[in-house]
């Protein structure tokens, strides 16, 4: 992906918080975190889920994106409550990977995390980008999940063709791109903006 593929997006105060969960897709974030720095110029936080931290080092996200990394615990030690300041920080919240558990507990409002918590109290558009396994996928309660967070306002991106590391072979429902998801935050935000303030 280079940045000339890259859509066009307009962020009032350019900020984006990545939020992951555990898929081993989670390891591209360390890339996605420094494109969008250096393409839009936005300022970048990352939220991980207790599976995601086993799966992607915190120190090299944290040195891309030039912040420290969020969750899964969290604390007050700053002097901040941790999710109502992540949550009301971002432009715009990119939940990838979202696995099935983070779907099934988004879609089920269970705030039991740090990441889960900010994302469902933001107000900020928030864009889903799943990450299934193909056995899953189409089971009819993973369907439903999906649709109810397409009807409680969240933004779920397609998933597209990648390759399974476990299968050894192209799957249909991996995480999509980023150009795909930014592509789909373009959309949602000019729609935004043509009928007015809107919650995620």
């Amino acid at each position: 992906m280079t940045p000339r593929r890259l859509p066009e997006i307009s962020l009032r105060r350019k900020r984006v918080l990545l939020v992951a969960s555990g898929s081993i897709s989670v390891t591209a974030l360390p890339q996605w975190a420094t494109l969008l720095r250096a393409h839009y110029g936005w300022s970048v936080r990352v939220c991980l889920t207790h599976s995601a931290e086993q799966l992607v080092s915190r120190n090299a996200l944290a040195a891309v994106s030039g912040a420290p990394v969020e969750g899964p615990e969290w604390g007050a030690a700053r002097g901040v409550v941790p999710h109502q300041e992540l949550a009301e920080w971002p432009d715009l919240v990119i939940v990838a990977p979202a696995g099935l558990n983070f779907v099934a507990k988004c879609a089920a409002g269970m705030a039991d995390g740090l990441a889960l918590t900010t994302v469902i109290t933001t107000t900020a558009p928030v864009l889903i980008a799943p990450s299934l396994p193909e056995t899953a996928a189409g089971r009819p309660s993973v369907q439903r999940n999906l649709k109810l967070l397409e009807e409680d306002g969240y933004h779920v991106v397609a998933m597209e063709a990648v390759y399974s590391v476990h299968r050894q072979a192209m799957s249909p429902t991996g995480m999509p791109q980023l150009s795909s998801i930014l592509k789909r935050a373009q959309q949602v935000l000019s729609e935004q903006r043509a009928n007015g303030p809107a919650g995620s």
